[in-house]
């Protein structure tokens, strides 16, 4: 089959789409959540909140002003997403999922982690008997004093309950049911979602396909390597075959991508071929929005790809010592139309019941023009109301650059 010739701007805007974040939005209430979360496959969460937790702000960053309950709501009351390894994901792709929790068994990366599970029987009993009679409990309700040390260079060192915890979770013994604060809840996995997704009759050939197809679509265009990465790594391999697989059948359509320079992008692309029909109106006529991104945002987690695709070499810098930082420590990404063109650095202010933004970096080339400052300015403003604060204060030296 021929490859697709896409430029730089259509494959910026079908990835943009992709990701929901063109004009159109979902309906802010919890049926928006779980399509858009359906759509972009998975919520990262990560427990920084320098602004609000990442997993908020990337539905801010689609839907708008939104309940965050009801994302709980959505987890621990609908079941209708569930939390495993760090993400929220869809609870009616579970059947997919469970392959890659069986596969953690055989994976050479966690024949570690067995070997210290089966060396901790006894730990292992006591938590699901006590999560079969009394769950969900927390964490600290466990004792793991007595059991074989957990051995790591890490803040993991010696938590033993903590970790058979994760490792039954990573096996699909057991999920997050809850949270007493920040401290999560675990309960037996045939608690924390419906009965009938613990059933499947489709076989692992038909979930593997389906779930690369979502993997694609959620991507809009992109490479082999970075479908895989959108997917449990215990099965990449498998994702590896099935890719080319859907190509052989006309399913994926291989495409060579226009740089934002002169040229092609490296690699061999791929687009589903649903999407391919729309690709030639995606060069004249298209509408965007003006949002900011979580460091953590699907849209940019991959930061070669959003290199390569829009010329932003993106480095999260919590970790940077504050003196060595170059655009700050919880830096967004300016999202304008089909453009990555600045990164604001933030910070909510709470006794002052304000949105403090320390610096906007725009990117080389970027016009200084108004209708950017004032399309800013209200996502900014947006996104100020959604942390919960009154008022927006911005510098005057970051003033210059048109946002007032």
């Amino acid at each position: 089959m021929s490859e697709l010739e896409i430029s730089n701007r259509a494959a910026r805007r079908l990835v943009i789409d992709a990701q929901l974040l063109g004009a159109e939005r979902q309906s802010p209430d919890r049926r928006g959540i779980l399509a858009t979360v359906d759509r972009i496959i998975w919520l990262q969460l990560d427990p920084t909140s320098a602004v609000a937790r990442s997993h908020y702000l990337v539905l801010w960053s689609r839907l708008g002003q939104y309940e965050r309950e009801d994302v709980a709501r959505l987890i621990y009351r609908d079941q209708r997403l569930f939390e495993w390894r760090a993400f929220l994901y869809p609870t009616r792709h579970l059947s997919f999922y469970r392959l890659a929790m069986r596969s953690m068994s055989t994976n050479p990366y966690w024949q570690p982690r067995m070997a210290w599970m089966q060396a901790n029987l006894p730990l292992r009993r006591q938590i699901l008997s006590r999560l079969r009679r009394e769950g969900p409990l927390a964490t600290s309700a466990f004792d793991g004093r007595d059991a074989v040390s957990w051995h790591s260079t890490g803040w993991t060192n010696d938590r033993n309950s903590s970790q058979m915890l994760e490792f039954l979770s990573a096996q699909g013994r057991v999920l997050v049911a809850g949270r007493s604060g920040q401290e999560r809840l675990w309960d037996l996995t045939e608690r924390c979602v419906p009965a009938n997704a613990l059933v499947s009759t489709a076989s692992p050939t038909k979930l593997m396909r389906e779930a690369t197809i979502r993997a694609t679509r959620a991507l809009g265009v992109a490479t082999a390597t970075q479908i895989q990465n959108m997917l449990p790594y215990t099965i990449r391999d498998s994702i590896a075959k099935t890719i080319v697989s859907l190509g052989r059948a006309g399913e994926l359509v291989p495409a060579r991508v226009g740089s934002s320079a002169d040229g092609t992008l490296k690699g061999r692309w791929y687009v589903h071929a649903a999407d391919v029909a729309r690709i030639p109106s995606l060069e004249r006529s298209w509408s965007g929005r003006t949002t900011l991104l979580s460091p953590f945002d699907t849209l940019i987690r991959d930061r070669a790809r959003a290199e390569a695709l829009f010329g932003m070499r993106y480095r999260i810098e919590i970790y940077v010592p504050k003196d060595k930082r170059q655009h700050g420590y919880f830096a967004m990404p300016v999202l304008h139309d089909d453009e990555l063109i600045a990164r604001v650095d933030p910070r909510v202010d709470r006794e002052k019941d304000t949105f403090v933004v320390n610096a906007v970096h725009l990117q080389p080339g970027v016009k200084r023009d108004r209708d950017t400052g004032r399309a800013l300015a209200r996502a900014l403003d947006d996104l100020a109301q959604f942390t919960g604060v009154s008022r927006v204060s911005i510098p005057a030296g970051v003033g210059l650059l048109g946002l007032r």
